[in-house]
């Protein structure tokens, strides 16, 4: 007979063991579903010296299908010159392209992250400075950029990732408790029969 302490003891085993899965899914692809900067790093770095002119850096990006370039003197990064630098303040602030080089209208004060940081962590850092790109880091190696635009991408799939597996879980609760309920309804008969030979 399945009795009220069977459904109790259903009912624990059955959170002990959701709980279990939950956290053996986490432990087991943590490292596939945690929203890292070292999967993401998609631009190239390119690179160009600081004296380079404006026509010759902007003629190389477009050849390259490049959004920005790093700026280097002397083999040590100083700054990035994207896109936008461009249209703001060469041609927007209508200035000769041949007649500037790189150093004179390229963003300084860059901010870098590690390779291992959480995309959570490089949108907060962007946010915080108001850029739109971080120089990524290993070991004090430059390995590329990433965009506001894709760390944002990348963080919402993670999210969605976790999201499913919550209502995945949430669903086969609902389930076990409906069956539970289930069970306990159709032994109604011989419970109150068994109530009624106690009682006699």
């Amino acid at each position: 007979m399945f009795t009220i302490a069977g459904a109790e003891f259903a009912k624990n085993s059955f959170i002990d063991y959701r709980q279990k899965a939950v956290n053996s899914h986490y432990n087991n692809r943590a490292a596939y579903m945690a929203c890292n900067l070292s999967t993401l790093i998609s631009e190239s770095v390119a690179s160009l010296e600081s004296d380079t002119d404006i026509q010759t850096a902007a003629a190389y990006m477009a050849e390259c299908g490049l959004g920005s370039l790093v700026v280097t003197e002397n083999g040590e990064v100083i700054g990035l010159f994207t896109e936008r630098d461009l249209l703001t303040r060469v041609v927007g602030a209508g200035k000769d392209a041949d007649a500037l080089n790189l150093g004179e209208v390229c963003t300084r004060n860059l901010i870098s992250v590690s390779s291992d940081s959480s995309c959570a962590y490089a949108i907060k850092l962007m946010r915080r400075n108001r850029c739109r790109r971080l120089l990524v880091y290993r070991n004090d190696n430059l390995q590329g950029l990433v965009n506001m635009s894709e760390v944002a991408h990348a963080l919402a799939d993670h999210n969605s990732s976790k999201n499913i597996l919550v209502n995945l879980v949430g669903g086969i609760t609902l389930v076990v408790v409906l069956a539970v309920i289930g069970m306990l309804i159709s032994h109604i008969p011989d419970m109150i029969q068994l109530a009624d030979r106690t009682l006699k």
